[in-house]
Order: C-alpha cells, then sequence, then structure tokens
C-alpha cells in the first residue's frame, strides 16, 4: 500500500498509476487495496469501467474482513450500481457491515427495512433509528417522528411523533422543522399554534427548504397570524418557485395578477 498512498499524494492527475499500484498491492492480498480497486473498477477511474470485477474485488475485501467493502456491496445491491438491484442481498451486506463497527451501514439498514411492508422489520428500523436518535443524530429522531406519526414499526402516536419532530428540528433538521411547523399550523397532535408554525417554517426556510417558504408565503398571503401582506407573501412564493416549487410559482402568478 505504501506505493498507492505515495502515488496518490504526490500524483493525484495520474489516475492509471494509482490504480495499477492499488492492483498490485490488492494482488499482494492487501485488503484495503481490494476495495480501492472495485472502486476504481466500478467508477472507470484509471481504468476502464467494469462491474463484474469491482463486484469480485469487493467481494474478496468483504471476505477478508473489510467493513468500507461490505457496505459498498450493500449499496451496490441497494442501488443497482455495479450490480442487479437485489434488496435482500443489500439487506445481508449492510448487516455484515454494521456487524463489523460500520455505522453508516446501520442507517442504511433502518432506510431498507422501514420501507419494507413486514411489520417486524418496520419494527428493526425504528429500533435503530431511536438508538442513533438518543446518540444526538437529528436525521434518525425525524424518522422515530415520521414512524410514530404514520404508525408505522410502532403504534400511532402523535404527541411522541412531534417531540421526536421537535428533539429533530433542534438539531437543525430542516424536515422536521418543517413537520412541526405543519402541525403546529394544522393542529396535528398538538394544539394550534400559528407563532409557533411561523417560527419553525422560517427556520426551515432559512435552510433552504422551498415547502417551508411556501407555507409561509401563505400565512403572509392570507394573514393567518402574522400580518397580511402581499409584498412578503411575494417573497416567499419567489424563494420557493426559484427551486422548482410548482404551487408557490401559480400562487406568484396569482398575486401578480391581483
Amino acid at each position: 500500500m505504501d506505493r498507492a498512498w505515495t502515488i496518490e499524494e504526490t500524483r493525484p492527475d495520474d489516475r492509471k498509476a494509482l490504480f495499477e499500484a492499488y492492483l498490485a498491492a490488492a494482488r499482494l492480498g492487501k485488503m484495503e487495496a481490494m476495495t480501492n480497486v472495485g472502486l476504481h473498477f466500478l467508477y472507470g477511474d484509471g481504468v476502464r469501467r467494469d462491474p463484474k470485477r469491482s463486484r469480485m474485488w469487493t467481494e474478496k475485501a468483504a471476505a477478508l474482513g473489510d467493513d468500507v467493502a461490505a457496505f459498498n456491496l450493500g449499496l451496490a445491491y441497494d442501488n443497482g450500481r455495479g450490480a442487479r438491484k437485489n434488496k435482500t442481498l443489500a439487506e445481508a451486506w449492510y448487516r455484515r457491515a454494521a456487524n463489523m463497527g460500520f455505522a453508516v451501514a446501520e442507517g442504511n439498514l433502518a432506510y431498507l427495512l422501514f420501507e419494507s411492508t413486514e411489520s417486524h422489520l418496520q419494527q428493526e428500523a425504528v429500533r435503530i433509528y431511536r438508538k442513533h436518535a438518543r446518540q444526538g443524530h437529528p436525521i434518525p429522531a425525524y424518522n422515530v417522528g415520521l414512524a410514530y406519526e404514520l404508525g408505522k414499526g410502532v403504534r400511532k402516536n402523535l404527541k411522541r411523533a412531534n417531540a421526536y419532530y421537535e428533539m429533530a428540528a433542534k438539531g437543525g433538521y430542516a424536515e422536521a422543522q418543517l413537520a412541526l411547523g405543519y402541525n403546529h399550523s394544522n393542529g396535528v397532535g398538538l394544539p394550534t399554534n400559528a407563532l409557533c408554525a411561523f417560527g419553525w417554517f422560517r427556520l426551515a426556510a432559512q435552510q433552504g427548504n422551498a415547502s417551508a417558504s411556501f407555507n409561509l408565503g401563505l400565512m403572509f398571503a392570507n394573514g393567518e397570524g402574522v400580518p397580511q401582506s402581499k409584498a412578503r407573501a411575494m417573497r416567499h412564493f419567489r424563494d420557493a418557485a426559484s427551486q422548482g416549487h410548482a404551487k408557490s410559482a401559480r400562487w406568484l402568478r396569482k398575486l401578480e395578477k391581483a
């Protein structure tokens, strides 16, 4: 591996030489080099793209215990990149990588299980999300909230859903801020509170969330919890429309004609 790392540091533009160095190391049984060779073959980086050889080298590395290689195989079967889509094999490789201690694989596994139609797999997904939420990660916290709101993998409980949404929203996750804004605005598991809704929508919009900007536009257009303002409504609709939000574009045209 020394030769490969030296080439990578001193000649980053010479991708062919880098690939050949990794290949030489892989043939000597170097596990990480095998993983890198797999990636080079997958993306055609310094060598002609060859998904079959990519998978062969990646499987060799995974068999030797490389967690990144196991994760990459999970991705390949999950997304159909370098292999035919196969959710069963994707799950198996994600589990293997997670068992090796690769935390990102556990997150991908949870997402895969949550999309399943089998309740016991959905329940397992929620357990994983909850564990990561307790570690302070906002996106898994949002996913637990979504599970409680939908009754997916857990019994439906809007109070708990909003508690997890708030945990994720305070962690800065825009989708959770949007969800809290919507639920405060519409009284979903919470008392209707336009002021709270406005605050959460604004935080999400500041992160570039088009749906949040749209909702702010609606509040100003209709005078819901804020003074009615055509100019402010148009500004928020314009922000959302610039991101491809179709409803905002229609509202913008409507207000321009008014």
